[in-house]
C-alpha cells in the first residue's frame, strides 16, 4: 500500500545543534535534498551554549604546527581510559571516530568554516598511554552579522554577558589577569580586539557561538537545505523494518514526511526532562547547563515507536555546578582548580581532586552522596582566592552585592563561622583544612593527587608554589559556595554503530535511521578523554551518517 505523503524529500535531519547543520550541509552538499526541522523558535541548540571546542586527535591543524599525533597513540589512549561499556563504545565504533574526525574537521573547513587550535589544552588524562596537549580545534571568531536574518534566533545563553573575541586557550589565562604579565597581555589583547571588531561594525562570536554560527551561514548560503523552526518530531513512519519518513507538527498542523534515502536523530539527549532523568539518574536537571529544550523528544519517541538498543541512560557529562541568584547556572571549572581552595561534603572532608576534569569531579560529588551528605557540596576559599582569581565574571577583588546578600556567596571572619553559617562540621572541616595546607607546603597532595598533572596545572596559578594548584586556606575573610553535581547535558542514549546507524537491542540495523550526539550512547564511555569529546563525536558521527547515506565510502581502518 502507497503511504500518503504530505512532501517528499532525501533525507530529513532533527535537531538544529552542530551535528544537525553539518550533516545537513553533507547530505546536500552530496546532492540530497534536505529537511532540517527544529521544535524550537531558536537554532543551535546546547552546541550554541557550549564551549564550542571539538576534540579531534591527529588533525590537520596539528599536522601544519608539527604537533606529534596519530591514529595509533589516539586508540591507545582511547581504550586505556574507555571503560568497556558494550557496542557503543566499541573498538570499531573508535576506530570510527579516529579515522573520520579528521576527515569531518578538513570537510567542513573546506566548505568555508575556518578553525583555530588551541594548542595549550590538554587531554583529560595527559599523563596515560597516548595522552597529548593541544588536540582541541574551535572556530575562529566570527561576525554574527553574516547571519542576516538568522541572527536575531540564534539560541543565546541566559546570562547577558558582553560578546568578547577570544579563543579557548585564552581562558585559562583570564582569572591570572592581576597575577602575571601574560594573563595581563592577554586580557589587554582581548580587549583591543573586541574594540575594534565593534568599531568596525562586526559582531564577534566565539566558542559555542561561532561553531554554530559559522555553520549556520554555510548552511544559508552554501547548500539548498531547508530548515524549519517550530516543527518538532511527532513519530516515525515504517516499512517493512525500514525508518521511510517522520511524522511532524509544525506550528500545529501534522503532516508526514518521507526520506528516501534516511533520517538522522540529532535531537540532543534529556537533560531537562525531570521524569525520564529520574527514572535513570538521580538528579532532575535543575543544575544542568544544556538548553532548556533539551527533553529527549529523539529518545523518548525512537524507544515508543520501535525496538531499540539504549546505553548509558545513567550517564551525563557531570560537572560541579553552582546556582547564580538569578537563576541561572555556572560551570566552575578554574575555580576550584585554583590554590586556596577546597571542595568538602557536609562532614567538611574532601571528596575529589578539585582540579581534575569536571566529568570525575561531578561523578565524585555523586558517589560520595550515596555515603554521606554531599549535595550540596561547598566550595571554601580563603581571602586570597577571591582577592586574586575571577570568579565567574567577577574579577578577583570585586564581588557583586547580589551575591552576598542572596547567600550566593558566604563570607565568614573565621572558620568556625563559615561552618555555622554553611551547616558544615566545624571540626571535621578544620581537620581537613589542617591536613590540607600541610599538602600545600609540601606541593603534594596524598588523599587526591591535586596538581600532579598536566591538565590540572593548565587552571593553575604558576607564581604559587611548589604546586600550582595548592595554597594553604588560612587567611580570612574565608568563603563558600554551594556546588551541586550539574551536567553539560545527558551522553546515554540510542545505540549506534561506527555508520551511525541506530541497532535494535539485539544489535540489528534499522534501515534509514541515523543518530549522534547526545541523542546516542556515547563512544566515550563513561569518561571524557579530552576538551570537546562531545562535540567531536557529535559531529563526526552526523558527518558520517550523512556521508553514508550519500552512498560514499566512510573509511573505518583498523590501526
Amino acid at each position: 500500500m502507497a503511504e500518503n505523503w504530505d512532501e517528499s524529500v532525501d533525507v530529513i535531519v532533527v535537531g538544529s545543534g552542530a551535528a544537525g547543520l553539518l550533516a545537513s550541509i553533507k547530505a546536500a552538499d552530496a546532492g540530497k535534498s534536505v529537511l532540517l526541522i527544529e521544535k524550537t523558535d531558536k537554532w543551535g541548540g546546547t552546541s550554541a551554549l557550549s564551549g564550542g571546542g571539538v576534540w579531534v586527535p591527529n588533525n590537520h591543524l596539528m599536522k601544519a604546527d608539527g604537533a606529534a599525533d596519530s591514529p595509533q597513540e589516539a586508540l591507545t589512549y582511547m581504550e586505556d581510559v574507555i571503560e568497556e561499556v558494550g557496542p557503543c563504545s566499541s573498538r570499531q565504533r573508535k576506530l570510527s571516530y579516529i579515522a573520520n574526525a579528521p576527515r569531518m574537521a578538513e570537510y567542513a573547513e573546506k566548505m568555508g568554516f575556518r578553525w583555530q587550535r588551541a594548542p595549550n589544552y590538554p587531554d583529560y588524562y595527559p599523563d596515560r598511554p597516548g595522552g597529548k596537549i593541544g588536540r582541541i580545534i574551535e572556530g575562529q571568531t566570527f561576525d554574527a552579522n553574516k547571519l542576516g536574518a538568522w541572527k536575531d534566533s540564534q539560541r543565546k545563553g541566559e546570562q547577558d554577558a558582553p560578546a568578547m573575541a577570544f579563543a579557548t586557550d585564552d581562558v585559562y589565562l583570564l582569572p591570572l589577569a592581576t597575577r602575571t604579565l601574560k594573563a595581563a597581555l592577554r586580557l589587554a589583547k582581548i580587549l583591543l580586539t573586541t574594540a575594534a571588531w565593534r568599531i568596525t561594525g562586526r559582531m564577534p562570536q566565539t566558542i559555542g557561538q561561532t561553531l554554530t554560527g559559522q555553520l549556520m551561514h554555510i548552511f544559508t548560503t552554501k547548500t539548498n537545505a531547508e530548515i524549519r523552526l517550530n516543527t518538532a518530531l511527532a513519530g516515525f513512519v515504517q516499512s517493512e523494518g525500514r525508518v521511510t519518513g517522520l511524522v511532524i507538527d509544525e506550528n500545529g498542523t501534522t503532516k508526514r514526511i518521507e526520506a528516501k534515502t534516511g533520517v538522522l536523530l540529532s535531537a540532543g539527549g534529556f537533560a531537562h526532562n525531570p521524569e525520564f532523568r529520574a527514572a535513570h539518574q538521580p538528579v532532575d536537571g535543575t543544575w544542568s547547563s544544556a538548553s532548556p529544550k533539551d527533553t529527549g523528544d529523539g529518545i523518548r519517541l525512537t524507544m515508543n515507536e520501535m525496538d531499540v538498543g539504549l546505553a548509558l541512560m545513567d550517564e551525563a557529562w557531570w560537572g560541579p555546578s553552582t546556582l547564580y541568584p538569578d537563576g541561572t547556572t555556572g560551570f566552575p571549572v578554574w575555580e576550584r582548580s585554583l590554590p586556596h581552595s577546597i571542595m568538602v561534603d557536609q562532614t567538611g572532608a574532601r571528596f575529589c581532586n578539585e582540579s581534575e576534569s569536571y566529568v570525575d569531579a561531578g561523578r565524585a560529588q555523586l558517589d560520595r552522596n550515596e555515603q554521606v551528605a554531599a549535595i550540596p557540596a561547598w566550595l571554601i576559599m580563603d581571602a586570597r582566592h577571591r582577592k586574586r582569581y575571577m570568579f565567574g565574571t567577577a574579577p578577583g577583588g570585586r564581588t557583586p552585592q547580589d551575591w552576598l546578600e542572596s547567600g550566593f556567596l558566604i563570607k565568614a571572619d573565621s572558620i568556625d563561622d563559615l561552618a555555622a553559617k554553611t551547616g558544615v562540621d566545624v571540626d571535621g572541616l578544620k581537620a581537613t583544612i589542617a591536613r590540607f595546607n600541610g599538602f600545600a607546603d609540601r606541593g603534594v597532595d596524598e588523599d587526591f593527587q591535586r596538581g600532579r598533572t598536566a591538565y590540572d596545572n593548565y587552571y593553575g596559578d604558576p607564581r604559587v608554589k611548589p604546586n600550582p594548584n595548592l595554597g594553604r586556606i588560612e587567611q580570612a575573610p574565608f568563603w563558600a559556595t554551594k556546588i551541586y553535581p550539574g551536567d553539560l547535558g545527558t551522553k546515554g542514549g540510542l545505540v549506534t554503530d561506527e555508520f551511525a546507524r541506530v541497532l535494535t537491542s539485539d544489535g540489528k540495523v534499522i534501515e534509514g535511521l541515523y543518530a549522534t550526539g547526545n541523542n546516542t550512547a556515547s563512544v566515550m564511555g563513561r569518561t571524557y578523554p579530552g576538551p570537546g569529546a562531545t562535540l567531536g563525536p557529535a559531529l563526526t558521527f552526523g558527518f558520517v551518517a550523512a556521508s553514508h547515506m550519500a552512498g560514499e565510502t566512510v573509511p573505518v581502518p583498523n590501526v
